[in-house]
């Protein structure tokens, strides 16, 4: 029987590349003093959201791409949430995900996101769907050597949002590390012998489903929005 359901955010419900390109050039400028259209992953949309997708997680993308170092990448994680807020830049849910969340309205949602809580919350109370979302998890509140692909934050969330230790949870993400952090939470419950199991869907409908490279591949793709309530129905 499923539980809930666990969004991430960036790539999955909302289409954030174009806001999160602009808000790391400003992140890298204040913090490297650097023109940040000189670094091959901020020239334009398509590198950055290549990198952004070959990196493990943000911290990794601004060490290798940038090459911060701890220091540096825990002040920009410091400024992210307010440089996302001040950030004008309109981001829109993909075509047809709010219809996905209201037909699925009788499971509990939540999301597990490396943006900022109060950035997801502020955009879910404008587009009037917070109350739809019982658990929000960002980076701030999970330690950052415990970010995605360990399961920490998802295991947090799915604590919040199911009140016993059996049943299934899906999880939905656009990125590898999703898919990771799915099977890394299926070996804790595993491993503390516990009923509950996640199931991942893999979000593919605004990118390249052509996945063959993943080390891990999720248990559904969902090529179109739409897909995630055929899958879910069939999982019933």
């Amino acid at each position: 029987m499923i539980k809930a359901i666990i969004w991430d955010y960036d790539g999955t419900l909302v289409d954030t590349h174009i806001k999160n390109l602009n808000v790391t050039r400003k992140i890298i400028e204040h913090i490297t003093g650097k023109n940040p259209n000189n670094l091959h992953p901020l020239k334009n949309l398509n590198n950055y959201r290549l990198a952004a997708r070959k990196a493990k997680n943000w911290r990794t993308l601004y060490k290798d791409e940038f090459d911060l170092d701890e220091n540096e990448i825990d002040k920009a994680g410091v400024l992210w949430s307010e440089f996302q807020l001040k950030d004008e830049t309109e981001v829109p849910f993909y075509d047809g995900i709010i219809n996905v969340i209201q037909t699925l309205r009788k499971y509990p949602h939540g999301i597990v996101s490396q943006n900022s809580r109060e950035n997801i919350i502020q955009f879910l109370q404008k587009n009037k769907m917070l109350k739809y979302f019982k658990s929000i998890l960002g980076y701030e509140e999970v330690e950052s050597y415990k970010q995605k692909p360990e399961p920490d934050g998802l295991l947090q969330c799915i604590s919040e949002l199911v009140q016993l230790n059996t049943g299934t949870v899906i999880y939905i993400g656009d990125h590898e590390t999703d898919i990771h952090c799915a099977l890394n939470a299926n070996n804790v419950y595993n491993e503390n012998r516990s009923d509950l199991n996640v199931i991942s869907i893999g979000a593919f409908y605004d990118i390249d489903s052509n996945i063959s490279d993943w080390k891990v591949q999720p248990d559904f793709v969902a090529d179109r929005v739409e897909d995630v309530i055929e899958i879910i129905e069939r999982l019933e």
